[in-house]
């Protein structure tokens, strides 16, 4: 019977063949993440200015105001109304990763809107 030379990466690609029908990845677990802001004569404290998750969190940014604001959450088009003395609560799976405004739209006469420099910005981060 003769020796037939086999070289380590034949091996090695030998194994992930055999290996390959049965295995399966596990995602690292998604976390749900909740943040509480409040809006006071358009700022937010500066504590909670910037709020970092990582990707494939759910992230729910609970809102109150002393005032009724229009939000937008760049890159992920979200764009909701807050009312004073009321939660509303911006829901969203973080699938982006990035940096990411959270503006107050206000009506522009004539159409369309202006955007305040951010109140937040929300880092979404490689898992």
């Amino acid at each position: 019977m003769g020796v037939i030379p086999v070289s380590l990466a034949g091996c090695f690609l030998a194994l992930a063949l055999i290996l390959a029908p049965g295995l399966t990845v596990t995602a690292a677990k998604a976390d749900e993440v909740t943040f509480d802001l409040r809006v006071e004569r358009g700022r937010v404290p500066a504590n909670l200015r910037l709020i970092r998750v990582k990707q494939g969190d759910v992230v729910k940014l609970r809102w109150s105001t002393d005032r009724t604001t229009i939000l937008h959450l760049h890159g992920y088009d979200i764009e909701m109304k807050i009312e004073p003395d009321a939660m509303a609560e911006m829901s969203f799976t973080a699938r982006a990763t990035g940096r990411f405004p959270v503006s107050v739209h206000k009506p522009k006469q004539g159409g369309g809107h202006t955007h305040d420099p951010p109140l937040i910005h929300v880092e979404v981060h490689p898992r």
